[in-house]
């Protein structure tokens, strides 16, 4: 193995006593702990382990344990700088293609899902995903991973000429696969799917260009911005209707999440130490549920994956995932100075972290798991980045 865990000790051990956490939540141990650390409202019983839901549980733990299979995997491609290149290009082709589908799904098969009737957000693109926003979260990766490669091929030409020049092909192919997801995501209607990708894009290209301190002039790199800013403003004017539309009732839509934020933190408050149990807040949650949040709705999560690990795994272990991810943010900052001038897998990663992060403050899309796989593979494929390093820090 190229990508050893010695050179990720950190988060290696990180990723173990989370672990180690859940599994502790699945025992038989609640009569062995204090009764005030397993509170629950109307002295409900809290069962005999931890986690209210054990099995639920049982299914997170595996659901963690193949995300870290994937990410060592994912790690020894991103150790070989041609592997990673190509990992990255396929990761990008899958995303066009499931943008393909979704604009098939919607226009020429009657807007259906699996073919099938939809029966769940009718009038938007939702490709396989059944929730609009976590369509527009894997879209936005996708958008952000071809943003790397576009800004890599621009940060590394001399003359605008040479985009044109050796890797026109390439260049062509990214281009069509960007609008093919642009298109996509603007008809999913995601506003913060759609604000993530532009941050994670946007962030994705700045870095490509400046990082390489090439001589392409500024009017080139101002005018690939511009081209781009109108591609969306097309874009929006073609099909963003009902995006424009829902940008209306920002407000609104913030004021129903803030009252159920607020309960949210009156569970974390209940279990601070230990939480509810991986995956455990759809069935913990009614104990909780009052006005004024509508009880026309199945609250199965929490709209905000940061709430949702402190309500799971109380703010402690629930903060080590997060602190992880930070670790990989690090790591990541570390290889755009060192990486050399054609590795656009460090940026994208960089760029995909930011979108998970900014879209997991409303959402659940790492939760689920089409969209957490994807992630998990660029941030892994990234970091790998770190094993070619001949110093071999530590991290």
């Amino acid at each position: 193995m190229r990508a050893t865990t010695g050179r990720y000790r950190t988060i290696s051990g990180l990723f173990w006593l989370f672990t180690a956490f859940i599994v502790l939540q699945l025992l038989p141990i609640a009569d062995l702990l204090p009764r005030s650390w397993l509170t629950l409202p109307g002295d409900v019983d809290p069962g005999r382990s931890i986690s209210i839901t054990p099995g639920d549980t049982a299914l997170a733990l595996l659901r963690w344990l193949s995300y870290g299979l994937l990410f060592y995997l994912c790690l020894q491609v991103g150790a070989n700088r041609l592997r990673s290149s190509l990992f990255l290009k396929v990761l990008f082709g899958i995303v066009v293609a499931h943008a393909v589908y979704g604009l098939l799904l919607y226009f020429e098969f009657e807007d259906t899902i699996l073919f099938t009737e939809k029966w769940a957000y009718q009038g938007f693109v939702t490709g396989g995903f059944v929730n609009r926003n976590s369509y527009a979260t894997f879209l936005a990766i996708g958008a952000t991973i071809g943003s790397a490669l576009i800004g890599t091929i621009i940060g590394g030409a001399t003359r605008w000429l040479d985009l044109f020049e050796g890797r026109r092909g390439q260049f062509i192919f990214i281009l069509a696969g960007l609008l093919l997801i642009a298109a996509a995501l603007v008809l999913t209607a995601s506003r913060m799917g759609f604000f993530a990708a532009i941050c994670g894009s946007v962030s994705a290209f700045a870095i490509s260009v400046l990082r390489l301190n090439r001589r392409l002039s500024m009017a080139a790199i101002a005018t690939s911005i511009l081209l781009g800013l109108l591609i969306f403003s097309a874009l929006l004017f073609l099909y963003g209707n009902i995006l424009v539309e829902r940008l209306g009732s920002v407000e609104s839509a913030a004021n129903v999440r803030a009252d159920l934020y607020r309960q949210v933190l009156t569970m974390i408050a209940d279990r601070p130490l230990l939480g509810f149990g991986g995956s455990s807040f759809e069935y913990a949650y009614p104990l909780y549920h009052m006005a004024p949040v509508s009880f026309d709705a199945v609250w199965e999560k929490t709209h905000n994956s940061y709430l949702a690990l402190w309500v799971s795994y109380g703010v402690v272990f629930g903060t080590i995932p997060l602190a992880i991810l930070t670790l990989c943010f690090i790591g990541l900052l570390r290889l755009v100075r060192l990486e050399g001038r054609d590795d656009a897998a460090v940026v994208a990663a960089i760029g995909t972290l930011i979108v998970g992060a900014l879209h997991s403050t409303v959402d659940f899309s790492l939760e689920i798991q089409g969209v957490a796989l994807l992630f998990v593979a660029v941030v892994a494929n990234g970091l790998g980045g770190l094993a070619r390093q001949s110093s071999s820090g530590r991290n």
